[in-house]
């Protein structure tokens, strides 16, 4: 695996959303910006009316990605927050490192990992305005507390398929925990290459979470 870098406005980069990749990257986020209406939502109908939200971000304030990079990423988490559940993605991705790291160094990863893929994810979607976004085969609201929504978008790039998993929480609110991009499991690709860091810093965790970059991890597991 290549050295991560937090320099996500690098031609490496840039490459690393070209064609596929950027359609990839695209498709994480139509599924979960904006909070579950309430603890009995369809998660189908949800993520059909959460994808038209997204596009309406990238249309309304895509563009802004060179000139005001901050207030577009803050937009974008903002709509990602009441859905994802950051803290659970990260842990699962430390894996079992997680059980050896403080409090702090767990806190610190999660923010840091929500803080780069946010960025990462919304530059990848920046451009993708005009998608067509559809659930495959929509059903009733699940009795059980996990569910997997597909769901297929079609871009200029071409044909994305895109298995989203939902947990139905405590409170009984569905909340994004994984997702599986034409077979890439993210969270699995993202735990092995956080494993592969920490044996290449020779299990310095402090060095693996500065140098985290999302971008990086999705080029591998797309490319």
């Amino acid at each position: 695996m290549s050295a991560p870098t937090m320099t996500i406005q690098t031609g490496a980069f840039q490459s690393a959303i070209a064609r596929k990749s950027r359609a990839l990257l695209s498709a994480v986020l139509l599924c979960c910006l904006a909070p579950f209406a309430g603890a009995a939502e369809n998660p189908y109908t949800t993520i059909e009316s959460v994808s038209s939200q997204l596009l309406n971000v990238i249309r309304s304030e895509g563009q802004q990605v060179s000139s005001n990079p901050q207030r577009y990423y803050a937009s974008v988490d903002r709509v990602l927050a009441p859905v994802v559940d950051f803290d659970f993605i990260a842990r699962g991705v430390m894996g079992n490192y997680a059980k050896q790291a403080t409090p702090a160094q767990r806190a610190k990863f999660s923010s840091t990992f929500r803080r780069d893929l946010v960025a990462t994810f919304a530059r990848g979607v920046a451009t993708f305005g005009n998608m067509d976004v559809k659930v495959v085969n929509p059903g009733a609201a699940p009795s059980g507390n996990r569910v997997n929504v597909l769901q297929e978008v079609r871009s200029a790039e071409g044909l994305t398929k895109v298995s989203y998993t939902l947990v139905r929480n405590k409170s009984g609110q569905w909340k994004l925990i994984n997702v599986i991009l034409n077979g890439v499991n993210l969270g699995k690709t993202f735990r092995g290459q956080f494993s592969q860091a920490m044996q290449a810093n020779g299990g310095d965790l402090d060095k693996v979470i500065a140098n985290w970059s999302a971008a990086d991890k999705v080029a591998d597991s797309v490319n």
